[in-house]
């Protein structure tokens, strides 16, 4: 009798144990060909410009929609998003500049990368944003680039990215946002110019950049790391559907909340520079956002 029970213990840990490697099998060969997939794009034609007004737009742009949040200040000394401890892989922001290790991009790779979040072999980029910032309009774009373009280049080698199998695991569960080119609309169109102004559809315009952490319909999220807090619901039915409008811009320019809470650093509200017409029209999207 044991020893038909033990057979069938074995026979049960043996047949798990054929699944998982099937299992995995498909995870693997499945988000790999994600990774490895070629998108046939046409890249628009854009005259990039190197006037210093522009430079000074672009700059403002990259402020707020967090190139140098993630890229560092010198677009070089970014983030680590993800380290080798976790179970995931390693992820981190590449050195953006011309130096050694950076990257030596055209004009066409830097809209490549930033209008469909594809590297130079047409593949998607790991974990860029480019779906939070494609919608720029034309000039807006353009003026990104100007900026980005003129940094002075920075030798640094960023280690590069990969996954461990938890990593594949929610990537094929759709859990992990890694390959941005599969949430673009890749044959959009975009507006030449967007005119600032106080209102809800400029709010919502700006406010792509909050759902890389408060979540695409900015309810918020857990938090990234052990160290950090749950990322919070910041439309109409969370804290700051509470708040008044000069509230919430001490929040932004502060950090402090109006109940006495101070920001940690995962919120990076010292890195934005938004003037009075986008922080208005951004606290009107959110607060008509139930």
């Amino acid at each position: 009798m044991l020893k038909k029970i033990f057979k069938w213990v074995f026979i049960s840990i043996g047949s798990l144990l054929i699944l998982t490697v099937i299992f995995y099998a498909v995870v693997y060969f499945s988000t790999q060909s994600r990774i490895n997939k070629t998108y046939n794009v046409i890249l628009q034609k854009l005259a990039i410009p190197t006037d210093s007004t522009s430079y000074l737009a672009g700059r403002h742009i990259a402020e707020n929609r967090g190139c140098l949040g993630c890229h560092g200040k010198d677009l070089a000394s970014g983030l680590v998003f993800i380290n080798d401890s976790t179970p995931l892989g390693f992820l981190a922001a590449a050195n953006i500049t011309g130096g050694k290790g950076g990257i030596q991009y055209k004009d066409e790779d830097w809209i490549r990368a930033l209008r469909h979040g594809l590297n130079k072999q047409n593949k998607s980029v790991w974990f860029m944003p480019s779906h939070e910032v494609a919608h720029l309009s034309n000039t807006e774009l353009t003026q990104l680039i100007s900026y980005l373009k003129q940094q002075p280049a920075v030798d640094k080698t960023t280690p590069p990215h990969y996954l461990k199998p938890m990593g594949r695991i929610l990537t094929f569960f759709n859990k992990f946002p890694l390959l941005p080119a599969e949430m673009i609309d890749h044959n959009a169109k975009y507006e030449e110019n967007i005119t600032m102004s106080v209102s809800a559809k400029y709010g919502a315009y700006l406010s792509t950049t909050c759902q890389g952490c408060h979540n695409t319909n900015l309810k918020g999220a857990p938090a990234h790391s052990p160290v950090e807090p749950n990322i919070p619901d910041i439309s109409s039915t969370g804290n700051p559907g509470k708040w008044s409008k000069d509230q919430f811009f001490t929040v932004l320019h502060s950090g402090k909340t109006p109940d006495g809470r101070q920001l940690t650093d995962a919120m990076p509200y010292k890195e934005f520079t938004y003037n009075n017409v986008e922080l208005e029209s951004i606290y009107l999207y959110l607060q008509q956002l139930k």
